[in-house]
Protein backbone atom coordinates (compact mmCIF):
# COMPACT_ATOMS: atom_id res chain seq x y z
CA UNK A 1 0.00 0.00 0.00
CA UNK A 2 1.52 3.31 -1.07
CA UNK A 3 1.64 6.06 1.51
CA UNK A 4 1.20 9.64 0.36
CA UNK A 5 2.72 12.01 2.93
CA UNK A 6 0.75 15.21 2.61
CA UNK A 7 2.43 18.56 2.97
CA UNK A 8 0.13 19.08 5.93
CA UNK A 9 2.32 18.88 9.02
CA UNK A 10 1.64 20.39 12.37
CA UNK A 11 4.77 20.40 14.50
CA UNK A 12 5.62 16.83 15.33
CA UNK A 13 2.45 15.36 13.80
CA UNK A 14 1.91 14.59 10.12
CA UNK A 15 -1.14 13.59 8.10
CA UNK A 16 -0.58 10.68 5.71
CA UNK A 17 -3.08 9.70 3.03
CA UNK A 18 -3.38 5.92 2.79
CA UNK A 19 -6.19 5.58 0.21
CA UNK A 20 -8.67 7.96 -1.42
CA UNK A 21 -10.83 7.88 1.75
CA UNK A 22 -8.38 6.97 4.54
CA UNK A 23 -5.67 8.90 6.39
CA UNK A 24 -3.54 8.35 9.44
CA UNK A 25 -1.93 10.88 11.75
CA UNK A 26 1.59 9.93 12.80
CA UNK A 27 3.81 11.24 15.58
CA UNK A 28 7.10 11.91 13.80
CA UNK A 29 8.95 12.05 17.13
CA UNK A 30 8.47 8.26 17.39
CA UNK A 31 10.63 5.84 15.41
CA UNK A 32 9.01 4.35 12.28
CA UNK A 33 8.86 0.89 13.87
CA UNK A 34 7.24 2.14 17.11
CA UNK A 35 3.74 0.97 17.91
CA UNK A 36 3.05 4.44 19.31
CA UNK A 37 3.78 6.26 16.04
CA UNK A 38 0.19 6.19 14.70
CA UNK A 39 -2.07 8.53 16.68
CA UNK A 40 -5.35 8.28 14.74
CA UNK A 41 -7.02 6.69 11.72
CA UNK A 42 -9.40 8.89 9.71
CA UNK A 43 -12.12 7.62 7.35
CA UNK A 44 -14.20 9.74 4.98
CA UNK A 45 -17.94 9.21 5.49
CA UNK A 46 -19.01 11.90 3.03
CA UNK A 47 -17.73 15.27 1.77
CA UNK A 48 -18.07 16.99 5.12
CA UNK A 49 -17.89 14.15 7.64
CA UNK A 50 -14.89 12.13 8.73
CA UNK A 51 -14.82 9.46 11.43
CA UNK A 52 -11.74 9.19 13.64
CA UNK A 53 -10.52 6.10 15.45
CA UNK A 54 -8.14 7.21 18.20
CA UNK A 55 -5.13 5.09 19.04
CA UNK A 56 -4.15 7.51 21.85
CA UNK A 57 -6.51 8.84 24.47
CA UNK A 58 -6.49 12.58 23.81
CA UNK A 59 -10.11 13.18 24.79
CA UNK A 60 -10.99 14.49 21.31
CA UNK A 61 -14.18 13.99 19.23
CA UNK A 62 -14.67 11.10 16.81
CA UNK A 63 -16.35 13.19 14.07
CA UNK A 64 -14.72 16.02 12.09
CA UNK A 65 -15.32 18.07 8.96
CA UNK A 66 -11.83 17.44 7.49
CA UNK A 67 -8.62 15.51 8.16
CA UNK A 68 -6.84 18.86 8.60
CA UNK A 69 -9.21 19.68 11.49
CA UNK A 70 -8.17 16.44 13.20
CA UNK A 71 -4.51 17.40 12.86
CA UNK A 72 -5.19 20.88 14.26
CA UNK A 73 -7.02 19.48 17.29
CA UNK A 74 -4.17 17.05 18.01
CA UNK A 75 -1.72 19.94 17.98
CA UNK A 76 -3.91 21.98 20.33
CA UNK A 77 -4.39 19.03 22.70
CA UNK A 78 -0.67 18.26 22.89
CA UNK A 79 0.62 21.85 23.00
CA UNK A 80 -1.12 22.77 26.27
CA UNK A 81 0.99 24.33 28.98
CA UNK A 82 2.44 21.72 31.28
CA UNK A 83 2.91 24.30 34.03
CA UNK A 84 1.34 27.57 35.05
CA UNK A 85 3.35 30.60 33.94
CA UNK A 86 5.19 32.49 36.68
CA UNK A 87 3.11 34.85 38.72
CA UNK A 88 3.23 36.56 42.08
CA UNK A 89 2.96 34.03 44.93
CA UNK A 90 -0.19 33.88 47.00
CA UNK A 91 0.53 35.22 50.51
CA UNK A 92 0.17 32.67 53.29
CA UNK A 93 -0.57 34.06 56.78
CA UNK A 94 2.06 33.13 59.37
CA UNK A 95 1.11 32.43 62.93
CA UNK A 96 3.13 31.43 65.93
CA UNK A 97 3.05 27.69 66.68
CA UNK A 98 0.43 26.66 69.18
CA UNK A 99 1.65 25.54 72.60
CA UNK A 100 1.38 21.84 73.30
CA UNK A 101 -0.06 21.14 76.72
CA UNK A 102 1.68 18.38 78.64
CA UNK A 103 -0.79 16.20 80.45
Amino acid sequence: MAVDLLSRRNGRFALQRMTSIEWIVVDTSQSPDSGHRTVACIYEVDELEYDVTWLRDLGLPTKYMSPADVLDDIRKATDRWTRIPSRKPIPIPHRAPTAVLAG
